[in-house]
């Protein structure tokens, strides 16, 4: 079964498409987005209807947080894929690399793709489709 982590891209699409690339994930696996993720869709939230609308959509998804414990694991994952895709990676896309990358989850994004992929290690898709097995 596969693993995603959803980035903010895919988790505004759902909430205005009913073909979401979202919709696609949780069919083919778990979906997890991290708690950055969800601060950025809350954002756009211009009313309480919005933040509940929101809300529910969250719930079909696990929001990972982030705490102490992952700070020198996603610097040393980083700094190496920074080393080895020579070049600077911003503070965002740490904590979700970082939590993609200890979670060993795929990053799923439209949007990011290519920055993700021109990225030395990172896990990313633009589909959520499974390849079957022979």
């Amino acid at each position: 079964m596969k693993q995603f982590l959803i980035e903010t891209d895919v988790l505004g699409e759902y909430l205005v498409s009913r073909n979401s690339l979202l919709r696609t994930a949780l069919l083919e696996g778990v979906c997890y987005t991290t708690m950055y993720n969800a601060l950025e869709i809350f954002r756009l939230a211009k009313n309480e209807a919005e933040r509940e609308v929101l809300k529910n959509m969250l719930s079909v998804v696990r929001v990972l947080g982030f705490n102490y414990r992952y700070a020198e694991q996603f610097a040393l994952i980083i700094k190496e894929i920074e080393e080895k895709s020579d070049t600077e990676i911003t503070q965002r896309e740490t904590l979700i690399i970082g939590m993609a990358k200890t979670s060993k989850l795929t990053i799923l994004t439209r949007e990011y793709y290519e920055r993700y992929k021109s990225l030395y290690g990172v896990d990313v898709a633009s589909e959520a489709v499974t390849v079957p097995s022979e």
